[in-house]
């Protein structure tokens, strides 16, 4: 029997002193994600990078994203299938634009514990519990990833390490790029499954550091890296997501959208990953 993970005894993220060699000679890597968009929005230009470089590129993604709002008039009036559907193909075109080599969702073989039933991880959904600290929904139920036994979930991740074998796995930082609960969960799960597993997790830094180097997280360094060159896949992938978000257009160094709820944000062609010491 696997021996749970609690979020109060999580272990630490192995130190990675050097991620980018790390990435630059695998074979293959695997990215740990909460919801379908994310794997554009917060590592695209990195995946589509490595996946232009040879890199096999393994992508899970823990909830199918039913919380999500969607665009106005962004689906036909004819349309039935119901979002997780509709995400469901989003993310297929996605992956695809992006060169990822194959996909799962977790909690369905093989990324599910041996012996275990197929389960699903619901979208927890987000609202804000005071400035600065985000929390599920107030309709998230127990189902939900962020609310589910985390050991379930860590276990569902060790299945597929073991199968998918990298040599490093992709995660968020604590934060969870904006403090979105099911994102921090996906941090712990990356942490436990991979501790477990002896395989290192390079973390995608949630802030970049500006030019005064201010930004960083507490005992760590950012080191970033330009993926020029990324700019068409990843723009073909953030279009893939017309119920999520709109492309505003091409800028230096990044592709403008504008999300669902009407926020201004730019996809950056840079990726930004902390160094431990």
């Amino acid at each position: 029997m696997s021996t749970p993970v609690p979020p109060s005894t999580d272990p630490a993220p192995v130190p990675v002193p050097d991620p980018w060699r790390l990435l630059d000679t695998a074979v293959t890597v695997l990215a740990v994600h909460a919801h379908p968009d994310d794997e554009s929005l917060s590592t695209g230009p990195l995946l589509a990078s490595l996946a232009a470089a040879g890199t096999r590129v393994v992508l899970v993604t823990a909830t199918r994203g039913e919380e999500g709002e969607i665009v106005p008039g962004s689906l036909d009036a004819a349309e039935s299938r119901p979002l997780e559907e509709v995400r469901d193909a989003e993310i297929t075109a996605a992956a695809s634009a992006l060169g990822i080599a194959e996909r799962h969702w977790l909690g369905t073989a093989p990324a599910l514990s041996p012996g275990a039933a197929p389960r699903r991880y619901r979208d927890s959904g987000m609202r804000w519990v005071r400035e600065g600290l985000a929390g599920p929904s107030d309709s998230a139920g127990a189902d939900s990833f962020s609310l589910r036994p985390l050991e379930d979930a860590v276990d569902d991740l060790l299945a597929l390490l073991e199968t998918v074998r990298p040599e490093v796995v992709i995660g968020y930082d604590d934060e969870g790029t904006y403090g979105h609960p099911d994102h921090v969960r996906a941090h712990h799960v990356a942490v436990g499954a991979c501790a477990r597993a002896g395989v290192p997790l390079v973390e995608i830094a949630s802030v970049l550091p500006d030019v005064s180097g201010t930004g960083t997280a507490p005992g760590s360094l950012i080191s970033e890296r330009d993926h020029p060159a990324s700019a068409e896949p990843v723009l073909r992938a953030v279009e893939s997501y017309r119920t999520q978000l709109t492309v505003v257009g091409e800028e230096p160094g990044g592709i403008a959208i504008r999300h669902v709820g009407g926020q201004d944000d730019t996809v950056r062609l840079r990726t930004g990953l902390h160094v431990r010491a």
